[in-house]
């Protein structure tokens, strides 16, 4: 690889980008979480309020992403939403060299940007998901490179472009919030601490402008929910109800299995990159305990290494350790791996034997590439594959919501009992109530065990107020067809079937009629007018 990067290096990681994620062209849905963010989003792009009319604990970022695609593409256009996710990838990639060229080369710049367009799909087929962690990256990444662009200049502009943008990932995920405790360690304790530049107290006015670009976004955002009337109703089911959903999760979830079995399946679905990573980590860590550490490495690739490691507190919070929860780690990842390389090749290009070196670039290559061809293989079969490790396929909601669609028309309303919300997506029918699924009504908690577990009890989870709201939904909308996806035990709903909740079947018995059973899911058809 010659030193110069030039527009070449550019459109080859374009295209790895596009190729690697060619397969959500032609699959709509490529994980259930994509169909509610885009039932929240088509109530936005109707005139719905956020909070009120769609119901869900997130912020808006996403919900935002999905409804400006819709509107310039076409209601419900998955297709234009992945290759804009695509583009969001690449751009990502983009800031990835951007930092991994200031700290290192541009060589390292090009592998950095390489390692993160490729491990970002290696892992299951709904990885790359338009979900929430892979949008969330790209100003988070932005914002460390302004920051970096700030340490070099000393302009307060970068500055506060940082803050700005981190306040906009932070609209994305809560999570995101965790980098003010990466700018805070690393500007208030590792630099005095460690590198002996600057006295803290002179940093806690960078601190100060920091957090004042992202409290910006932050009284902008809060501004608008007032201003449409969902401030309230956004504290309630997103603020209040995060820190409900992650408090009851951490309660019932099995910490260390998870972190066995999904942290260590993702770490061996991307072990090129981790290898390199942590190489790079030691290497750093090692250097502080060196009288020479500061003419060793710049310090600021030590922020990267800081970055990662506060990036695992909301990776490992929860306990559910989510494949795309790994995604908030992957840019610093592909940053330190990048270093690593860099020195790698530069040892190996010294290396007389050239057996031993040609081995060493051929391990390189097959991480990379098998990997990469292994899981986009795997993407062209994933009936099977979801079948083989039990995941859930969101087609096997197709006939259920053709048989929906078939029997109704253009602006009927329909309501779907379970977590199913590709139901409203295939049927292109409007849900009856704001809760797209029924986790508050039934106190499931996603992702545990207690959601299999019949003998555990989760009605202590139950949101309160949630059946009233309920009732009044369905009163007001009266869906043409209720759909129970109970029976074929759809996202663990097999638990909590109609007959379960007395109130329900009470009102179900008076204004629906039983009608048909397709592919496990009971349909009822409304009899009273």
């Amino acid at each position: 690889m010659t030193q110069e990067v030039t527009w070449k290096h550019g459109l080859f990681i374009c295209l790895i980008a596009f190729i690697l994620r060619l397969p959500g062209i032609w699959t709509p849905i490529l994980d259930i979480d994509e169909a509610q963010f885009a039932g929240f989003a088509d109530a936005m792009l109707y005139g719905g309020i956020p909070y009120l009319s769609s119901l869900d604990t997130k912020p808006l970022g996403i919900y935002y992403f999905y409804e400006a695609i819709f509107w310039i593409f076409g209601k419900n256009d998955m297709g234009a939403v992945h290759l804009a996710t695509t583009a969001w990838v690449t751009l990502t990639a983009l800031f990835c060299y951007r930092i991994a060229r200031k700290l290192y080369s541009p060589r390292a710049g090009f592998m950095a940007a390489l390692f993160y367009v490729i491990f970002t799909t290696t892992y299951i087929p709904k990885f790359i998901a338009t979900t929430i962690a892979v949008l969330m990256m790209l100003p988070l990444t932005m914002s460390i490179d302004l920051f970096l662009s700030w340490e070099r200049t000393g302009r307060r502009r970068y500055l506060w472009l940082s803050g700005i943008t981190w306040g906009i990932a932070c609209l994305f995920k809560y999570q995101a919030g965790i980098n003010l405790m990466v700018m805070a360690f690393y500007l208030l304790v590792f630099r005095p601490l460690y590198l002996d530049r600057t006295i803290a107290t002179m940093k806690i006015k960078a601190l100060a402008i920091f957090t004042a670009g992202g409290a910006i976004v932050g009284a902008l955002f809060a501004a608008h929910l007032w201003y449409i009337g969902a401030w309230d109703a956004f504290v309630f089911w997103s603020l209040r109800g995060s820190l409900a959903y992650i408090e009851a999760a951490m309660s019932v979830t099995t910490f260390w299995t998870n972190l066995a079995v999904r942290g260590g399946a993702i770490i061996a679905s991307s072990f090129l990159l981790w290898f390199f990573a942590m190489r790079k980590a030691a290497d750093l860590i090692q250097e502080l305990f060196r009288s020479s550490r500061h003419r060793m490495h710049k310090c600021e690739a030590y922020l990267i290494l800081i970055w990662f490691a506060f990036s695992l507190i909301p990776v490992c919070t929860g306990g559910k350790f989510y494949g795309h929860y790994f995604l908030q780690l992957y840019p610093a990842l592909a940053i330190l791996a990048s270093g690593s390389t860099i020195r790698f090749f530069a040892g190996r290009a010294q290396t007389k034997s050239v057996t031993r070196r040609q081995w060493a670039y051929g391990l390189f290559l097959a991480g990379l590439l098998v990997p990469a061809i292994g899981f986009f293989g795997v993407r062209l079969m994933d009936d099977k594959i979801y079948t083989w490790i039990n995941e859930e396929n969101p087609e096997d909601y197709i006939p259920i919501a053709q048989y929906v669609k078939s029997r109704s028309r253009d602006g009927d309303r329909i309501f779907v009992w379970g977590f199913a919300t590709p139901i409203y997506y295939f049927s292109d029918r409007i849900p009856a109530s704001r809760f797209l699924w029924c986790d508050w009504m039934t106190g499931r908690i996603s992702g545990t065990r207690s959601a299999r577990d019949e003998f555990f009890d989760t009605t202590p989870y139950i949101t309160k107020g949630s059946w009233e709201i309920f009732f009044e939904d369905m009163e007001k909308n009266r869906p043409g067809f209720f759909i129970d996806t109970s029976p074929g035990d759809y996202h663990d709903y097999g638990k909590y079937p109609v007959t379960k909740y007395p109130a329900l079947m009470t009102w179900l018995n008076a204004n629906y009629t039983y009608e048909a059973s397709v592919n496990g899911a009971d349909i009822y058809r409304r009899v009273t007018p």
